[in-house]
Parts: C-alpha cells; sequence; structure tokens
C-alpha cells in the first residue's frame, strides 16, 4: 500500500520550497534573464533617450543586477527592459511578467499590502505646479481651484486629506500618468498639478519663465522603491543587499551627483538640487562612513 505524507508534513519539512515557489528569483536562476520595466517620463529616473532607458533609478537596477551576478554566482544576467504606463507595470508586477520596476514609484501603504518594495532608493515630498500668477504661499489660498494628480500615487492620497481640512474645497482630477497631467495642466484645464518635487522641478527647468514651483504642508515624505511581486520574497532580500552595497561603496552619491548636479540628456540641462536633508540622513544611516558632497560639473 503505498504511503503518503501529510499536507502539513510537506509544508513545514520543505518550507523554502513551499512559501517562495513564486519568487521571481527562481527563474532567474534558471533563465539567468532578468525581466525590469521602465517609464517614459519619469525625468530624470527613468526615461527614454536614443530609443534607451536611462535615469537614476536605471543606473540603480543595472548596478543591482550586477551584484545579483555576483551573489547567485552567475556570469551574465540578461536584462529585458520593458517601457509600460505605471497602471500597466502594477498589473505586469502583480503577474511575474515583469521582475521589478525601476521607475519613480512611491512605497505607499495600499501598494505595499499588495506588493514588495525594496528599501528606499530616494526621499522627495509633494509639491505644487503651476502657472506663475496661480503660484500659492499657503494652503487656505487653494480653496476653490482645480488640482491635478497621478491616480494611485501618493500625491493624490495627500491632496484628498488636505481637501478634507479645508472643507472639501478643491476640486480634484486624476490622470492614468504624468504625461496625461501635464498636457492638461499646459492646456489650463487645471490651474496645479502635485505631485513629487523632482519631477515638477525637472518640468520646471525647461520652463523656468512660466511655471513656478509652491510649497505647502503635506506632511509625509515621498519614499521610492524597486517594486516586485509579493511573494519575491527572497528577490527583495538580494535587491536590498545590493541596495546597501551601492550606498556603502559611494556608489550612490556618485549617481546622485550625476542626474542632479551635472547636465544631462536629452538637453543637458542641469537640475541643480543638492541632495536634501532627509536624503542625507538617510544615506549617512544606511553608510556611516559615505559624505556627501554636492557637485555641479559644468
Amino acid at each position: 500500500m503505498k504511503k503518503y505524507l501529510p499536507l502539513f508534513f510537506i509544508m513545514y519539512a520543505f518550507p523554502a520550497f513551499y512559501t517562495h515557489a513564486n519568487d521571481s528569483l527562481v527563474n532567474i536562476k534558471k533563465n539567468h534573464k532578468i525581466t525590469l520595466s521602465y517609464s517614459y517620463n519619469d525625468f530624470p529616473f527613468s526615461y527614454v533617450d536614443n530609443d534607451k532607458p536611462v535615469g537614476m533609478a536605471i543606473d540603480i537596477c543595472q548596478d543591482v543586477v550586477d551584484q545579483l551576478e555576483k551573489e547567485l554566482n552567475i556570469p551574465r544576467i540578461e536584462i529585458n527592459w520593458v517601457g509600460e504606463k505605471q497602471n500597466v507595470t502594477l498589473q505586469k508586477v502583480k503577474e511575474h511578467t515583469v521582475d521589478m520596476t525601476c521607475s519613480a514609484i512611491t512605497r505607499t501603504g495600499a501598494r505595499l499590502e499588495t506588493y514588495n518594495f525594496s528599501n528606499p532608493y530616494f526621499i522627495t515630498t509633494t509639491v505644487l505646479l503651476s502657472k506663475k500668477s496661480e503660484s500659492v504661499q499657503e494652503a487656505s489660498q487653494l480653496r476653490g481651484k482645480t488640482i491635478a494628480a497621478v491616480s494611485g500615487g501618493s500625491a493624490i492620497e495627500r491632496v484628498n486629506k488636505l481637501n478634507r481640512k479645508l472643507d472639501y474645497s478643491l476640486l480634484m482630477v486624476t490622470t492614468q500618468d504624468f504625461a496625461s497631467a501635464l498636457t492638461i495642466l499646459k492646456s489650463e484645464n487645471v490651474k496645479m498639478l502635485a505631485n513629487d518635487e523632482v519631477l515638477l522641478a525637472a518640468f520646471k527647468a525647461g520652463d523656468p519663465e512660466n511655471y513656478v514651483i509652491s510649497y505647502v504642508d503635506f506632511g509625509d515624505m515621498d519614499v521610492y522603491g524597486l517594486m516586485m511581486a509579493k511573494d519575491s520574497v527572497e528577490l527583495t532580500d538580494l535587491v536590498n543587499k545590493s541596495l546597501n552595497e551601492i550606498i556603502n561603496s559611494g556608489k550612490y552619491i556618485e549617481l546622485y551627483n550625476k542626474w542632479f548636479m551635472s547636465p544631462v540628456p536629452p538637453l543637458q540641462k542641469n537640475l541643480h538640487m543638492p541632495m536634501s536633508k532627509v536624503l542625507q540622513h538617510y544615506v549617512k544611516a544606511s553608510a556611516p562612513g559615505a559624505t556627501y558632497r554636492a557637485s555641479s560639473p559644468e
């Protein structure tokens, strides 16, 4: 008579296999390939130049893959780059057709229920972009204004929270992506666009005569991470180990200066954005020996 092991024995005798069978790391080890997604317009984190993905997040992801090759003892892991809008990317990560995102995606409470995120690779805050005539100095001046925000992002959560404080006197317009939000702002169908400071500063740098950034107290900070499927636990652990190495080696500070304190393609714009105190503190806490020195080559 055949004997069968009870299900609970299989689960607990082989926990690693049972728990992580869907971990993306399994296929990466097997096929020596990884699928990474990028954005078309998350300048300077993830965008396209000469038909190739470029940006700070792209550089970080490539360095992470280099570290994975060492950790897994694989001579070369082939990268399959996939360009998608954010709402499509979220679904593909959930389905394991994308292993990791390389763009400006914020870690929010809602997203953490569905996805795994790496440790932060960037910290910023929510601000408002508008024509100069629509600038504000405090939140109360926003009453009656129409504000655009990208659906699913942290900015919309913060604007909604502020709207409650202002007795729902704001009008909200949501868009699928950042490019769509910029389009309706430029068409003047909305008065302001809420998003993170870096993305809006990058747009303003291209037209500083007409646009201005307004700072109001939204409270929380925006934290960017590399996003993976919820069950990709082992991959997340290795990615975090790789990020720590990038910070500890001083490479992170080099990348920051490259993308925020130097001319970058395609228009060779220099954002002239020294590292914020919050981000400096995070880097120092992650790598006690690291010292930030702003550089701005001509």
